[in-house]
């Protein structure tokens, strides 16, 4: 059926479907073959020289595009299966959903792709789970801690983990100040991580629901006064310290970040307010060892304006790309 919607005159499929670990077997299988990862097995690909993909027509790089488009998330339009309007935000209004059908079309096609469903997922985590979807909510009670980090890369298998090279997270303050750096420790982030996204919506910041100042502190964490004695250092050519505790610091544990994006998200009655405390983020840089820092030069920030149900909202982005540690 696949093949003849997408017309690509292809022969019979050559490999297994995958196998989670309660598939049924037949006996006569060697059990040791099924350990062994579908594109590790020495069975031989056909050419499948007769499709308009591999006779030559179409080059590799648009074949590359093809795949990754058919592979491409979507979310389905089920108001069943929507966010709550406080949950909502533009481009995360519900569930991702990704037709992996492609993979078995034939051994050919799935050597050129089985590294594209994790390298394409959006991995997306809420911190604290009860300021995400309702079934994480209940499904993980602990506000505190990582665990639906750990339970959802367990679920990886260790060639999976290479290809994950990009994290989103929606977290509250006290979570990127206090669990964040023990998540960067322990191992639960794939260490291909290459690019990490974080955002900040307008009931995330410290005591938001009492208009309480906005900070945010990578250096040592979250406390409103040694954020002003940091502001102060910084006024006077002081260099801020990187504590080790800070969730900053925390970022030079993950080995192949390249980028980190911050969304800084507020109501656009307080846009102005929150624009002060971006432009001191733009200064920040990210110490990474011997690999450099993680800078803002030469890219500046990105505004942009989103209207809820109920209420208008102003999402400041800034990112840091790795660079030499030079004055």
């Amino acid at each position: 059926m696949l093949r003849r919607r997408l017309g690509l005159g292809l022969g019979r499929p050559e490999h297994a479907p995958l196998l989670t670990p309660s598939t049924s077997v037949d006996p006569g299988v060697d059990a040791a073959i099924l350990v062994v990862p579908i594109h590790e097995r020495l069975v031989a690909a056909d050419p499948q020289a007769a499709s308009p993909l591999y006779n030559g027509r179409i080059p590799p790089e648009i074949r590359n595009i093809l795949f990754a488009a058919i592979l491409a998330e979507f979310t389905i339009p089920d108001p069943s299966r929507a966010y709550p309007p406080e949950i909502s935000r533009p481009g995360f209004t519900g569930p991702f959903t990704m037709n992996v059908a492609l993979l078995l079309t034939c051994r050919r096609i799935y050597l050129e792709t089985y590294h594209l469903p994790p390298q394409l997922a959006t991995h997306v985590f809420w911190h604290g789970p009860s300021r995400g979807p309702p079934d994480l909510r209940i499904r993980f009670s602990n506000d505190q801690g990582h665990w639906p980090e750990r339970h959802y890369f367990l679920r990886l298998t260790p060639w999976q983990h290479r290809f994950v090279k990009e994290i989103k997270l929606f977290t509250q303050m006290y979570w990127l100040d206090g669990a964040f750096p023990i998540i960067c420790a322990n191992g639960d982030i794939p260490v291909a991580l290459e690019r990490l996204k974080i955002t900040l919506r307008k009931g995330d910041w410290w005591y938001n629901e009492r208009n309480h100042p906005f900070f945010v502190n990578p250096h040592r964490g979250g406390h409103l006064e040694q954020y002003r004695e940091d502001i102060a250092r910084e006024e006077c050519g002081q260099t801020i310290p990187w504590a080790s505790s800070g969730w900053g610091t925390a970022l030079q544990r993950l080995p192949a970040l390249q980028e980190l994006e911050v969304e800084f998200e507020t109501s656009v009655d307080r846009k102005e307010e929150l624009k002060l405390v971006v432009q001191r983020a733009l200064r920040w840089r990210f110490p990474m060892a011997n690999r450099g820092v993680l800078s803002n030069k030469g890219l500046g920030m990105a505004l942009h304006e989103w209207q809820s149900e109920s209420e208008s909202f102003c999402v400041f982005t800034v990112k840091w790309k790795l660079v030499e540690n030079t004055k």
